[in-house]
């Protein structure tokens, strides 16, 4: 306990001015860089200055210089362990390209959440698929775009180039923006409403399910399942999973939602479901291409076992990238934290 609280004040008080003086000027440079000796300096008046804040915890006086010694320690404290970066570090490629390793783990972690989607949207799909089967009359209200309530005319159409409107390279690359900006329109509200704690985004994933399964039925009862498979497999293989995803980040955020109070770190929980969008996001870029330029183009042009194969192609690779990659850089991580005589 201090005795002496004023006499305590006037020795120590040289110090504290110096380490803030020293804070100013760091904080008045724009890199926000020191010298070796600077640093060594910041330091000791860091450690110093803590020793005094834990006398005066301790001593439980004068609350007025507590909060002042607890806001000097924290600034230095925020100086000393986290370095702003700067300018030229956030467009450093690698900084970026960080991404790719880390949108998988993110998706691994959370994978019970993924789960979840799934069964969702295979609820929905099975619920779809199941009307159509046995209910012809709900063909008119589940799908209600004239092109997918008849079948054979679409595919006579398509087979027959009739409704091939991309005739160049423009307006193929214009249909593929729309296509990308849609198809994260909706992603992004899948994975937001999880501020309604999950239920938005249950129901978003059940109707999405709903039209995939009455659609996939629906053909493959007029004899072209194929088409069919050909038509969705090619972008399908990145774009469901990515709309099953975003499903993944609305159960995830409404999980911290509901236990907000409990998360201590919202911080980096965030940053899990910014990664999951974020990941997301590169899938449907790729889904939109496939789609515009590969996905529309039928037989004769393109033969249906080869758009089957190249989707397949794509499904598998996007199995195994999400499965495995930065497996391998975990795994050194968790070695590297292993005590030494465990090693």
């Amino acid at each position: 306990m201090i005795l002496d609280l004023q006499r305590f004040q006037a020795q120590e008080q040289p110090r504290w001015d110096k380490l803030e003086g020293l804070l100013a000027q760091l904080e008045g440079r724009p890199d926000r860089r020191l010298k070796p000796g600077e640093a060594e300096l910041l330091q000791e008046l860091y450690a110093q200055t803590a020793a005094d804040l834990n006398r005066v915890i301790h001593g439980a006086l004068a609350p007025d210089l507590r909060q002042y010694l607890e806001r000097l320690v924290a600034r230095a404290y925020a100086d000393i362990y986290y370095a702003q970066p700067t300018r030229s570090e956030l467009w450093q490629p690698r900084r970026w390209l960080r991404i790719f390793t880390e949108f998988p783990e993110a998706f691994r972690r959370q994978s019970r959440y993924f789960a979840l989607a799934v069964l969702i949207t295979i609820l929905g799909c099975a619920f779809g698929g199941l009307a159509v089967h046995y209910d012809a009359a709900s063909v008119d209200v589940l799908l209600p775009a004239d092109y997918l309530r008849n079948p054979s005319l679409r595919v006579q159409q398509e087979e027959k180039g009739q409704n091939r409107h991309l005739d160049s390279a423009q307006t193929e690359a214009q249909f593929s923006a729309q296509l990308i900006t849609h198809n994260i329109q909706v992603a992004l509200l899948a994975a937001a409403l999880g501020v309604t704690f999950g239920i938005g985004t249950a129901l978003l994933l059940f109707e999405n399910g709903l039209l995939l399964g009455a659609v996939a039925v629906h053909y493959t009862q007029q004899g072209f399942g194929l088409f069919v498979t050909a038509w969705l497999l090619p972008h399908g293989a990145f774009e469901i999973p990515s709309i099953l995803i975003a499903g993944q980040a609305g159960f995830y955020l409404a999980r911290l939602l509901l236990r907000r109070r409990e998360d201590r770190n919202m911080r980096q929980s965030m940053r899990e479901w910014l990664l999951l969008i974020a990941g997301l996001a590169m899938m449907l870029v790729w889904a939109g291409t496939m789609e515009a330029f590969f996905s529309q183009h039928q037989a004769p042009v393109l033969p249906y076992g080869f758009k089957v194969a190249v989707g397949a192609a794509e499904l598998v690779l996007l199995a195994i990238y999400l499965l495995l990659m930065g497996r391998s850089h975990a795994g050194a991580d968790a070695l590297t934290s292993l005590p030494a005589e465990s090693k």
